[in-house]
């Protein structure tokens, strides 16, 4: 039974730094979250390979073998849990910003149109003084 859970260990471990490594390599993650995943690999990898590893050190706390077993597991998921949550605060943080941005520019953009801007004097024909003083009649503001 001890084989098969260093075969698990090892075998997980090391799929885990393959496929960050490679992942890397085609640039389609980049190098903070390949190391956080060589980093989530490691333990694994270490564990395979020494097993007694958590036992050592729990003789050395003085703690039993199945509660520092738990305590490491909790604590490596926490830090794992801590990590992507960082990361997923700044980038709602980046895409706050750039929905703002987008934002601005489109009501920028909306009022460069040409039926948004206001008229020069010299582009229209000057009205008669008959028409202008209908338009002003007419205009809700004046109301």
């Amino acid at each position: 039974m001890m084989s098969v859970q260093r075969w698990f260990l090892a075998t997980f471990g090391t799929l885990l730094l393959l496929l960050a490594i490679r992942r890397l390599r085609t640039y389609r993650l980049k190098e903070r979250y390949a190391l956080l995943f060589l980093l989530i690999g490691l333990p694994f990898v270490g564990l395979a390979f020494w097993p007694e590893g958590v036992a050592w050190m729990a003789k050395k706390l003085g703690i039993q073998y199945p509660s520092l077993a738990l305590i490491c597991v909790s604590v490596f998921l926490f830090l794992v849990v801590f990590e992507l949550l960082t990361i997923v605060s700044v980038q709602d943080q980046k895409i706050n910003g750039l929905a703002q941005l987008v934002a601005i520019l489109m009501e920028k953009q909306k009022l460069a149109e040409p039926e948004h801007r206001p008229e020069v004097q010299g582009e229209r024909e000057p009205q008669a003084s008959g028409e202008r003083s209908k338009d002003l009649k007419s205009s809700p503001i004046l109301h």
